[in-house]
């Protein structure tokens, strides 16, 4: 019997149904051809999109853009700060980052596309014993501890280890 995917194995075109929104898919985030939604967190919405300049695929994540001045300046912030922890590593449990930008006031992540299911999927998929969940909760925290530099933010640098 094959056990499902892992986060980091699966195809992303796995990730599901995304529930439709007021918000349009763009065709375009600036050099980046976006090919589809992948799906929303609380900061903001990750598309599927082609970098025509390298000629690769990529993962773009964008600020929300529903919020207020103060809560869109912290979380450009926030997002910049994500980005250069990130751009910092080099580890397999951890995306590369190829561009931060700023389109219409909107800042963006150009970063690795990484084939694979959500978290929250693969737990789903079947019953998973504590060390399965745990192993795959723990490995990109193997990449963040490479890190250098400050931490750019209480999850990056929490003493917790596995």
């Amino acid at each position: 019997m094959a056990s499902a995917p892992t986060p980091i194995e699966g195809d992303a075109g796995e990730v599901g149904a995304v529930p439709a929104e007021a918000e349009t898919t763009p065709a375009y985030i600036g050099r980046f051809q976006v090919i589809r939604r992948l799906g929303s967190g609380g900061m903001g919405v990750v598309y599927a999109a082609w970098d025509e300049a390298l000629n690769r695929k990529v993962a773009l994540k964008v600020l929300r853009t529903r919020t207020g001045p103060s809560k869109r300046d912290t979380g450009r912030k926030r997002l910049q700060r994500e980005a250069q922890a990130m751009a910092k590593l080099s580890h397999p449990n951890v995306v590369a980052i190829y561009d931060v930008g700023v389109l219409d006031e909107q800042i963006f992540l150009a970063m690795e596309f990484v084939k694979g299911v959500t978290l929250t999927r693969w737990l789903r998929a079947e019953r998973r014993s504590w060390r399965d969940v745990l192993g795959c909760s723990c490995r990109p925290g193997a990449g963040w501890r490479r890190r250098t530099g400050p931490a750019s933010s209480t999850a990056t640098s929490s003493p917790t280890t596995c």
